[in-house]
């Protein structure tokens, strides 16, 4: 193998993607300095709103928002209860980079709006107390109406510039708590836009990984399970696995990761990595076949469901060898197939690093690293 420790993680309950594969509230759990949270309350008037929107200095369509989509009736009830004067409730803003708002909370709200003013998308239907302006769009209001939706002014709570990165996510999980919360991956796509969040969304989509994990037919891709997969990759290959316990937490870990590649991994070493995660996922499936980063027994028959730590650890180490030594793995994998059931049935420490929280990182990469050299000798 060429790079030896260049590799990490911690987990959940159940690791299996068939449970939810979600990092706990750890974030939300630690403390932090108060002082630091920097949210200031301001109204704004929907005028203004608008020429944010129009000069696309405040985003509607982050990926990482996945609410339902509302009904005509429900959007033209919100500009109903605008016309009468019924206040909204406040909206959460990451205002952080002035230039560039990110909606965390009424992003619905705010594209009802934008159709309605802006694109004279939405005619209003289901009114229940101005029936008189029922099927009718923005343009053909009354001038009073357009000038009181205009004038209204809306109430924003914005996490400031200044916001500590570690605050500010902590602020979004807090405000996210309610309803149907974002997923911890979501959060930190959400607040760390950029080169990585692009590249896990390309590899996310890209065949060898479709192929290697059968993402295509699981509806986890929705809460971006699938990029937090590739994510853990990316740690390890950045870290190492033996660097993990630096870290206070995974969620930590995988933040930091996202910064650091936005901000000082070259694009070089990013195109390395990304070439290194399409040669682990073609090893992954040419070895294992559909099967690959499951759970496997000689003691049972079942089809076990994809597995983060072992998706982890087999992709990290697959990655790092030689295209020679991918070769002999393929010839011999029924070998590295029989090997891994009895590594698997036999290890309970190795097992217990697969499947419930634990720090027990070097155990499933060492292990798995083991394996595969008893193979090549």
């Amino acid at each position: 193998m060429t790079e030896n420790n260049n590799l990490n993680t911690d987990f959940d309950d159940e690791i299996d993607i068939d449970d939810e594969v979600e990092s706990n509230d750890e974030g939300l759990n630690e403390p932090f300095d108060p002082t630091k949270i920097r949210v200031d309350t301001r109204k704004i008037t929907i005028d203004l709103v608008l020429k944010r929107i129009e000069y696309k200095e405040l985003d509607l369509a982050p990926d990482f928002q996945r609410q339902a989509i509302w009904t005509n009736d429900a959007k033209s009830r919100l500009i109903e209860s605008i016309l009468i004067r019924i206040p909204l409730p406040a909206f959460y803003i990451d205002a952080t980079d002035d230039d560039k708002w990110l909606v965390i909370d009424g992003l619905q709200r705010l594209t009802a709006l934008k159709q309605f003013i802006f694109d004279q998308t939405l005619v209003l239907t289901g009114l229940q107390y101005l029936s008189e302006l029922e099927h009718k769009k923005y343009d053909e209001l009354p001038r009073k109406y357009q000038r009181r939706i205009l004038e209204t002014e809306l109430t924003l709570s914005t996490i400031e510039p200044g916001t500590p990165p570690a605050v500010k996510y902590n602020i979004f999980r807090r405000i996210n708590t309610g309803g149907v919360p974002l997923s911890p991956q979501e959060i930190r796509h959400a607040l760390n836009q950029g080169k990585v969040t692009e590249m896990l969304r390309r590899l996310a989509k890209s065949h060898e990984f479709l192929k290697a994990t059968k993402f295509s037919q699981s509806k986890k891709q929705k809460r971006m399970s699938d990029r937090e997969f590739i994510l853990g990759f990316m740690a390890h290959k950045i870290y190492g696995y033996t660097k993990y316990k630096n870290f206070e937490s995974r969620d930590k870990f995988l933040v930091e990761t996202m910064t650091i590649i936005n901000q000082k991994i070259s694009d070089d070493k990013l195109e390395q990595i990304e070439h290194d995660f399409t040669k682990a996922m073609i090893a992954a499936y040419d070895i294992f076949g559909d099967d690959a980063f499951r759970k496997l027994s000689n003691n049972t028959s079942r089809r076990y469901p994809v597995n983060q730590a072992l998706f982890e650890a087999w992709s990290v180490n697959l990655s790092q060898l030689k295209d020679s030594e991918i070769e002999t793995l393929k010839h011999k994998k029924d070998d590295v197939i029989n090997r891994f059931k009895n590594l698997v049935d036999s290890d309970d420490e190795f097992l217990e690093s697969i499947s419930q929280v634990t720090n027990k990182v070097d155990i499933r990469f060492s292990r798995i690293e083991n394996l595969i050299q008893e193979v090549l000798t």
